[in-house]
C-alpha cells in the first residue's frame, strides 16, 4: 500500500528578477510576465497540457527562469511525466539553490517512479533545511520500507505517526518494517488497522503477510482472500496470493494471482520469476523462458532468474547454453547451494569432471552449513521480546 500526495510548487505569478529570468533581445519583461501568468492561471485549473506549452515559451523567452522550470516539473508530474519532471526540478534547483521545495518534488517525482534510492536522497536533502515537514517524513519512511531498509523506516514511522496516527498506510508500514525485523509490534499495527477507517483490508494484507512468514499457507490464504474481498487493488495483495497458492501447491490460482500483480506491476522481475517457476513445473519451458528473458531484460543481473534459466535450459537438454547463466548466479550469490548443484549437473553433461566435483563439494558444504545452523536455533533460548 502506498500513500502520497503530489506536492505542487506554484510559484507567484511574477517573473523573475533579471538575473534570473535573462531574455532574448526580442522580448521585454512585460512578455515573460503575462506567459508566465497565463501558464500558472492554467495550472491551477488544471489544465496541464496548456501549462505545459506556455512555461516552455516562457523559457524559450527566459532560459535561465527558475521559477518557470520548477512549475514546469509540477505540470510535468501531473502528466506522468516523470524524467522530464526530474530534469526540469534538477534545472530550476541548480538555477536557484535557495528553492529548497524542488528537493521535495524531485523526490516524489523518483518516489512516484519507483527510484526510491534516489527519493531517499532527495527527501533526506530537504528535510535538512525542513526537518518537521510531514509529507517529506511518511514519503522517507514508505521509500526506506520499498528498499527494505526497515530499521531506518521504524524511526521515520515512529515520526510521522505521532502527527497522524490513524493513517493506514502509516499503520502498514510500521506493521510490515516489523514483521521483517521480527518485531512484536506487528500484532498491535494488525489490530490497529483493523480499527481505523479504510484499514481493514490493509489488516487482512498484513495478517496474511504475517502468515506466510511463519509458513502458515492455509491461514496465509484465508487472510489474503478476505483482502482481496475488501480491495483486490491492494500493492502487492497479488503477489501474496499468489505466493501463498504456489507454497500450496494450487499453480493455477497462483498463476491466477501473478498475472494480476504483474497487470499493476508489468516490471516486477520477482513476479516474472514465479510465472516462469510454475511453467517449468508444468512442463512448459518454453513460456518459462518467456517470462526469463523479459526478467532479465528488466534485470541482467538477476542471479535468480539466471539460475532458472539456466536449470530451465538444462532440462531441455542444453547444457552449453545453460553454463553461462549458472556460473554468473553463482558469481552473483555463492552462498545458494542449489544454484551450485545445478552448475554441478551442467558440468558434469559437458564432461567437466573436476570441476562438477568442486561445486557438488560446495553444495554439500553449504547444505551441512544450514542444517547445523537448524539445530543451534532450536536449541537457542528465545530472545526477550522487543520493546514497542
Amino acid at each position: 500500500m502506498r500513500h502520497f500526495v503530489v506536492c505542487l510548487l506554484m510559484a507567484a505569478g511574477q517573473a523573475a528578477n533579471p538575473q534570473s529570468a535573462i531574455r532574448t533581445p526580442q522580448s521585454s519583461q512585460q512578455d515573460i510576465n503575462a506567459k508566465f501568468n497565463r501558464a500558472a492561471d492554467l495550472q491551477r485549473k488544471q489544465m496541464f497540457k496548456e501549462a505545459e506549452a506556455e512555461y516552455r515559451a516562457v523559457l524559450k523567452l527566459a532560459p535561465k527562469y527558475a521559477e518557470a522550470y520548477a512549475n514546469l516539473g509540477a505540470v510535468l508530474i501531473r502528466q506522468d511525466k516523470y524524467q522530464e519532471a526530474i530534469q526540469s526540478y534538477e534545472t530550476a534547483y541548480k538555477l536557484a539553490p535557495n528553492l529548497k521545495p524542488i528537493l521535495l518534488n524531485i523526490g516524489i517525482a523518483h518516489y512516484r517512479q519507483k527510484e526510491f534510492e534516489k527519493a531517499v536522497n532527495a527527501f533526506e536533502r530537504f528535510l535538512a533545511t525542513s526537518p518537521d515537514n510531514a509529507q517529506a517524513i511518511q514519503l522517507t519512511a514508505f521509500s526506506l520500507v520499498e528498499l527494505g531498509r526497515d530499521e531506518e523506516a521504524l524511526v521515520y514511522l515512529e515520526k510521522a505517526t505521532k502527527t497522524t496516527p490513524d493513517d493506514p498506510a502509516l499503520l502498514y508500514a510500521v506493521g510490515l518494517a516489523a514483521l521483517r525485523l521480527k518485531r512484536p509490534m506487528v500484532t498491535g499495527a494488525i489490530e490497529a488497522l483493523a480499527q481505523v477507517p479504510g484499514g481493514l483490508a490493509a489488516s487482512y494484507l498484513l495478517r496474511g503477510q504475517a502468515a506466510l512468514a511463519n509458513t502458515q499457507w492455509d491461514k496465509a490464504i484465508a487472510a489474503l482472500e478476505e483482502a482481496e474481498k475488501l480491495n483486490p487493488n491492494l500493492a502487492r495483495l497479488q503477489y501474496c496470493l499468489g505466493l501463498a497458492f504456489t507454497k500450496f501447491n494450487r499453480p493455477d490460482d497462483a498463476r491466477r494471482a501473478f498475472e494480476a500483480e504483474l497487470r499493476s506491476s508489468p516490471k516486477d522481475v520477482s513476479t516474472m520469476w514465479y510465472l516462469a517457476y510454475i511453467d517449468d513445473q508444468d512442463g512448459k519451458p518454453d513460456d518459462a523462458r518467456k517470462w526469463l528473458g523479459q526478467a532479465l531484460a528488466i534485470e541482467p543481473s538477476s542471479a535468480d532468474a539466471n539460475a532458472l534459466l539456466g536449470k530451465v535450459l538444462l532440462k531441455q537438454g542444453k547444457p552449453a547454453e545453460a553454463l553461462k547463466p549458472l556460473e554468473f548466479a553463482v558469481a552473483r550469490d555463492p552462498n545458494d547451494g542449489d544454484k551450485r548443484f545445478q552448475l554441478a549437473r551442467v558440468y558434469q553433461q559437458l564432461g567437466r569432471r573436476e570441476d562438477a566435483a568442486k561445486q557438488f563439494a560446495e553444495y554439500q558444504r553449504l547444505k551441512d552449513e544450514t542444517q547445523e545452523k537448524e539445530r543451534t536455533l532450536i536449541l537457542k533460548p528465545p530472545s526477550p521480546p522487543d520493546k514497542d
